[in-house]
């Protein structure tokens, strides 16, 4: 009897094993995402104990605060009426009382400040495997729309593929808190990119995904500074700004000179108080008096912007140190490069920004020590945040100008450093983005690694290996209990995909499955497919398209200038892919070829069946002349039977179901199976009867 099977027995088997692989692979998944959230759980578990610890010492602080202040004012007062040395010493006793607790209830609040931030950070971690959109759109964090700059280009493809805003993949991905993080990484996702560099921003994705202690506390330091007056953008802003002390030059010397006068004056009233000398116990006294009046004036009316550059500058001596150790997270960067690549030059950038010394080898050019020395002057500039320390801020300031001081020594730091800051917020914007997106990497170590293909070849091969394959290719924003996968094929070039089905089917869904994924893929994070193969392409779409009453602009004709963009821009790479060189080149010396990938979605509704017909298929042929690959979804069949679509085009479809159920109606259901061929049914007018709009 022969072993050998017959062709379709053996495809019946494949798709038993492919079944029972893909079953095992969304098993894995689950669990993997299953175990993150469980890690976040019990972490939360732990931070909300500690939070109520750290809450019942600070109440305990606090009464004893009030108490030690009612003693020392009982003290003062006995001690001023009585001049009693027991009532002098019960005073000074509450006094140093007061401020030992005072500076332990500031100790507890920093702890309950950091716990809270970090309880955030890792609810928003938490809510993202969730997918709970609502929560994310309502974090601090997750409100971006005045960070995010994008171009037109950039916007249509983000409103059309859901990549920023609320609901969104970027709401997905994104951990970043702060301004250059939010939009560095809201232009990765929207932004094609070479083949090299999102080889690069993956190989350090991988590697720091591994990394979850120092993640989450980069996340959770970002997320004090960005949420601060002093946040990046604000601060790169200060930096490069016009000093403040030089067109006030006499400050500096009239601080210097009243410093003077009050010591002297000081060691004046000590000698009166011991020769028991009047006139000078009241001239020195009045003296003291005049400056301060003097001093303490000259602080209200010129020193308001001062305080606001404080506020940006040095909030806080921990924020400026929150920065410092933010630039040395670089280190957690690899060394090593990716596969036949000689270096990482996306991680080498950010690691010599960030942490190097400069050329000369002074500590100048290093981000993580130049922060250092600006902690020190925040250390100086914070004594009156503190109320341990108010007290000694108050004689600084009345007798010395303490604002002024610490001012001429935050300008000198800021002449120094002003040309680099630019640069270190850009890597920090960077450095974080790649964090983001590791989070990603974490949660989900069995979405695939992309595979780009360097398109270079010229001549009559251009455009064979321009095929972007997807196999098991999910919608990477539904939760992943209910997300169906299909494997999808788009290219080579001169071919487009064409997708049937019909309403409500998944043909849309598969559209932004396939951008979105893209988008994933340039921005070097894992892709929802068990593999993913693409060339270099620039993304352009058309699925949601609005009028515009206010310029006149009709649905039609919106339409019509949204394709009229992407078969320009087609022809734009088109042009630039025939120019010698093409683009620039690699680390190998080749170059890159980037060609289009189209996303339409049910273009040109807004016209008659025939007319509309006739456009697409012109349309679609120019996109095909121009090397563009493709998708487009229709429920109009009779497109499908244009002999030039015909021609080019690789049509598959969707499906519903129609069974009754136990009364007898109609019920509908979706499998949002991909299936070849055109599709055999439509259910407009049925869904019409389900609404009850049917005939009678």
């Amino acid at each position: 009897m022969s072993n050998s099977s017959s062709p379709s027995e053996s495809a019946a088997g494949a798709e038993l094993d492919g079944s029972a692989s893909d079953r095992q692979r969304e098993r894995e998944t689950l669990d993997s995402c299953e175990e993150a959230r469980t890690r976040y759980t019990d972490r939360l578990s732990g931070i909300d104990s500690e939070l109520e610890q750290f809450s019942a010492t600070d109440s305990k602080l606090g009464t004893l605060r009030v108490g030690l202040f009612f003693v020392l004012v009982v003290g003062i007062g006995f001690s001023t009426t009585t001049g009693h040395p027991f009532w002098i010493a019960i005073a000074i006793g509450a006094l140093l009382a007061f401020l030992v607790t005072v500076v332990r209830n500031e100790a507890v609040r920093t702890e309950i400040e950091i716990r809270q931030n970090e309880s955030r950070t890792l609810r928003r971690l938490s809510r993202r495997l969730d997918r709970d959109w609502t929560s994310l759109a309502s974090d601090s964090i997750g409100q971006t729309s005045d960070a995010i700059r994008l171009d037109d280009r950039q916007r249509y493809l983000a409103d059309d593929l859901d990549l920023i805003g609320d609901a969104s993949l970027f709401q997905l991905v994104s951990m970043a808190a702060t301004t250059p993080g939010q939009r560095t990484l809201a232009n990765w996702l929207t932004s094609p990119v070479d083949p090299d560099i999102a080889r690069d921003r993956h190989h350090a994705v991988r590697s720091l995904a591994a990394e979850r202690e120092p993640r989450l506390r980069f996340y959770t330091l970002a997320r004090e500074v960005g949420t601060s007056t002093g946040d990046p953008e604000s601060f790169v802003q200060w930096a490069n700004s016009p000093l403040w002390l030089p067109s006030r030059r006499w400050l500096v010397p009239w601080a210097n000179l009243t410093a003077i006068v009050s010591v002297l004056c000081i060691a004046a009233l000590v000698l009166a108080t011991l020769t028991e000398n009047r006139d000078l116990t009241r001239l020195s006294f009045f003296a003291l008096i005049a400056i301060a009046v003097v001093n303490l004036s000259i602080a209200s009316l010129m020193l308001g912007p001062v305080a606001q550059i404080f506020s940006i500058a040095i909030q806080s001596r921990r924020s400026v140190d929150d920065y410092a150790e933010l630039f040395q997270s670089a280190e957690l960067l690899p060394e090593d490069a990716p596969e036949h690549h000689a270096t990482n030059r996306l991680a080498d950038r950010i690691r010599r920004t960030l942490l190097d010394v400069g050329d000369s080898g002074d500590d100048g050019g290093s981000a993580g020590l130049a922060m250092g020395q600006l902690a020190s002057v925040a250390k100086a500039g914070s004594l009156k945040h503190s109320a341990a320390t108010f007290l000694i801020y108050l004689p600084l300031q009345a007798f010395g100008l303490w604002d002024v001081r610490v001012l001429r020594r935050l300008e000198a730091w800021q002449q120094r450093y002003a040309t680099r800051v630019d640069e270190w917020f850009l890597a920090l914007g960077e450095l974080e983005s790649l964090l983001s997106v590791a989070a990603l990497a974490d949660e989900y170590p069995h979405w695939a690694s992309p595979e780009w293909i360097d398109d270079r070849s010229g001549g009559a091969d251009a455009g064979k290996e321009a095929i972007l394959n997807c196999q098991r290719l999910g919608h990477p924003l539904l939760r992943d209990e209910i997300r169906v996968r299909n494997d999808v094929s788009i290219g080579p070039a001169g071919t487009l995909l064409l997708v049937t089905g019909s309403n409500m089917s998944g043909k849309s869904t598969m559209l932004r499955s396939v951008g979105l994924n893209v988008s994933l893929a340039m921005a070097g994070a894992p892709v929802c497919c068990s593999r993913m193969r693409l060339p270099p392409i620039e993304m352009a779409t058309s699925i949601r398209v609005s009028d515009d009453l206010s310029q006149g602009v009709s649905f039609y004709m919106a339409e019509l200038n949204r394709l009229a963009a992407v078969v320009e821009h087609a022809r734009e790479l088109h042009a630039s892919a025939n120019q010698e060189p093409a683009h620039t080149p690699s680390a190998s010396g080749a170059t890159s070829r980037r060609r289009l990938l189209f996303l339409l979605d049910e273009i040109l509704q807004g016209t008659n069946s025939r007319e509309r017909q006739i456009a697409v298929t012109r349309v679609l042929g120019m996109l095909v002349e121009s090397g563009a690959i493709g998708a487009i979804t229709t429920h109009d069949l009779e497109l499908a039977d244009e002999p030039e679509l015909l021609r080019i085009a690789h049509t598959v479809h969707f499906r519903e179901t129609i069974t009754p159920d136990a009364d007898g109606d109609e019920r509908m259901t979706f499998d949002y199976r991909m299936r070849d061929g055109v599709s055999p049914t439509t259910n407009a007018l049925r869904l019409l009867e389900m609404v009850g709009l049917g005939e009678k």
